[in-house]
């Protein structure tokens, strides 16, 4: 009995919903996805792999797989998980047979997934952003024009594509021709120049149903940890968006905290689940199980005010070894699903060697930091029990 479909293009989205499902439910799931979600039919967190053309050249297909799917199983629950499946499910959904959990309708989909409608978005309703210039091909940038307007560094950014894919931080008109200009490779098409804020990220997470905010969640990345906390500014920004826009699904957003002024800027939006998923999981916020059976408006907006997850591969961290063995509540389950499955470990053991060496030798800069500030070797020892602390 299939429960789920989920449906992606993006691997990295598609498995963290994949692990945030398993860690409530042994409910069996499908993927449909691009050609990047292929790997998944060899996890044990899909029953059944489909590859397809999520542009639009398959979507009589996937209409036809979904409905007789659910001639089979009539319970099953379609999750579009990234902006791509959400698209084909706007494209189609007057003939899909089965509910589909939350999505934005595609003009505030479009409006949130292109960086510079976002930011006329957010000007329009008050919600502060950095300053930005629309550039239609980079031919059209004037390095000097832009430094003097925005001020130097700043930032260079595709209007829609996601993972940091094309950004750019531009210290000079040298690094700007060189990386930019005339590097036939960094064909992008339309892009913004935005101003450089220096400082802290800053990110929120909800779920929103109609214009109302149902679950929201507020994250900071510190080293190896992302932490969860409470920051009413952010919260309140995330409420006048959903609000303006009437929106209605899952999002993520991408903010800064300045760090001279103190003020908070909204930087870019992914109106769709996100690859730092699992960590709301781990600290008790779990925004797919939340998608499948909204809570009532009248309970209110589920908040993750606190909490820390680890975001080194469970294998690694010999503390909840114990935990992924025994536990059999929601958080042994999600350490299972990350780390035992046959694709994540997979996924592992190619990256091993790179992680090594990033690991040895960000904490090999800190002991040399901490043989120049001082000779003792008291210093050297407290700085051997921090890495052991951090292992």
């Amino acid at each position: 009995m299939i429960n789920f479909i989920v449906l992606g293009k993006c691997r990295r989205v598609t498995s963290a919903v994949l692990q945030a499902i398993r860690s409530f439910t042994d409910a069996k799931c499908i993927v449909i996805g691009g050609p990047e979600t292929t790997v998944l039919r060899w996890s044990a967190l899909c029953k059944r792999q489909v590859t397809i053309d999520l542009s639009g050249t398959d979507d009589e297909r996937f209409v036809d797989l979904v409905n007789d799917i659910v001639k089979t199983c009539p319970h099953v629950i379609l999750i579009p998980v990234d902006c791509d499946g959400t698209r084909l499910v706007n494209r189609v959904r007057d003939r899909l047979m089965l509910p589909v959990t939350p999505i934005p309708e595609m003009d505030v989909l479009d409006m949130f997934d292109n960086k510079w409608t976002f930011h006329q978005f957010c000007t329009r309703n008050e919600l502060a952003v950095p300053e930005t210039r629309f550039i239609p091909a980079k031919n059209e940038l004037d390095h000097d024009a832009i430094a003097a307007e925005l001020g130097s560094p700043f930032v260079v950014k595709p209007i829609g594509l996601a993972g940091s894919t094309g950004v750019q931080i531009v210290h000079s008109k040298a690094e700007f021709e060189e990386v930019i200009l005339n590097n036939d490779a960094y064909d992008y098409g339309a892009l913004i120049a935005q101003q450089y804020i220096d400082g802290e990220d800053i990110d929120v997470s909800f779920l929103a149903l109609g214009g109302r905010l149902a679950a929201l969640a507020i994250q900071q990345v510190h080293g190896a940890s992302i932490v969860f906390c409470s920051n009413p500014e952010l919260e309140a920004m995330a409420e006048r968006m959903c609000r303006a826009s009437e929106y209605h699904g899952v999002m993520h957003v991408d903010a800064r905290i300045d760090a001279k002024t103190g003020k908070l800027y909204l930087i870019e939006s992914n109106p769709r689940f996100w690859a730092s998923l699992t960590a709301s999981v781990w600290c008790g916020l779990n925004f797919v199980a939340q998608a499948i059976i909204p809570a009532p408006g009248a309970i209110g907006v589920r908040r993750l005010t606190s909490g820390t997850a680890y975001t080194r591969f469970p294998l690694i961290r010999p503390g909840c070894w114990q935990q992924l063995i025994s536990d059999t509540g929601e958080r042994g389950r999600l350490l299972r699903a990350m780390s035992l499955d046959p694709v994540m470990l997979s996924w592992f053991l190619k990256d091993l060697p790179a992680t090594g060496r990033n690991f040895i030798a960000g904490h090999a800069s800190g002991l040399f930091a901490g043989m120049r500030r001082t000779d003792t070797p008291n210093a050297f020892a407290k700085d051997v029990a921090h890495i052991d602390r951090r292992a």
